[in-house]
């Protein structure tokens, strides 16, 4: 067991919940993986690094507003945020992995990290997306840094409405969704999956989930601020999806 609570369960089964030789659809980002990550590097090659330790790519998701946008992506099989792999163990850590490609191939201060819930995605295998954050959502964050929850403890009740990307209106509105937020000195000091497994009553909860985490900057303390959401979240005010807080594809 380790100190934080996990329990060491090596060479545990693949659970449903984390891939089954029945899954017959969302399964072509994960062929694609399987595909090209032991190929050798190059200008046809999406992987642009492979760490076999980790067992995780950085991948080639496109460019978002001119901007070259990534994936961390397991190259063994965890189907999503509901896969209790992901929470159960403190290693590997996905967000420290995704935050060391942001800062190594992209402009970390403004890129933020997100991952989808089991019903927003469109890929049936576990993906960070590395994008660019609404500059007004953080902002926002930046404003409101005092209700910003401290400590895991009071991250339930620290919900703020948070505005994101534009809508199509004329003129555009910011979409505004209630997020739980959370700040954190650093990324490696917990898995944010164990602390979000941790808030929630019951694991089966864990696929409604999408976590969104945007850097905080001075006058504020250095850290990251971790955005939680689901549809039913304040009277059905929250999302399922980092999409509205990130540039993905």
């Amino acid at each position: 067991m380790s100190e934080n609570g996990w329990g060491d369960h090596t060479g545990a089964p693949v659970t449903p919940d984390c891939g089954s030789p029945g899954d017959g659809q969302g399964l072509w980002l994960w062929l694609q993986v399987q595909h090209w990550a032991p190929l050798k590097a190059g200008p046809c090659n999406p992987c642009i690094e492979v760490d076999t330790t980790n067992k995780w790519v950085l991948w080639n998701d496109g460019t978002s507003g001119g901007v070259q946008i990534y994936l961390l992506i397991p190259t063994d099989r965890k189907k999503g945020i509901e896969c209790p792999a992901i929470w159960e163990h403190p290693n590997p850590n996905y967000w420290v992995g995704a935050l060391t490609y942001a800062a190594r191939h992209m402009s970390p201060s403004s890129i933020g990290l997100g991952i989808n819930s089991k019903y927003a995605r469109k890929e049936d295998q576990l993906h960070i997306h590395l994008a660019p954050f609404e500059p007004e959502a953080k902002k926002y964050l930046d404003a409101n840094f005092g209700k910003v929850a401290q400590k895991p403890v009071d991250w339930p009740n620290s919900i703020l409405r948070v505005p994101g990307r534009k809508d199509t209106q004329t003129p555009p509105q910011p979409q505004v969704r209630s997020y739980r937020v959370l700040f954190v000195k650093s990324l490696a000091a917990d898995n944010l999956f164990h602390l979000l497994r941790d808030m929630l009553p019951a694991a089966d909860q864990m696929g409604n989930q999408t976590m969104t985490v945007i850097p905080t900057t001075a006058p504020q303390p250095l850290g990251f601020y971790v955005l939680n959401s689901e549809t039913t979240l304040d009277l059905n005010r929250g999302t399922s999806t980092c999409d509205l807080l990130l540039a993905c594809n």
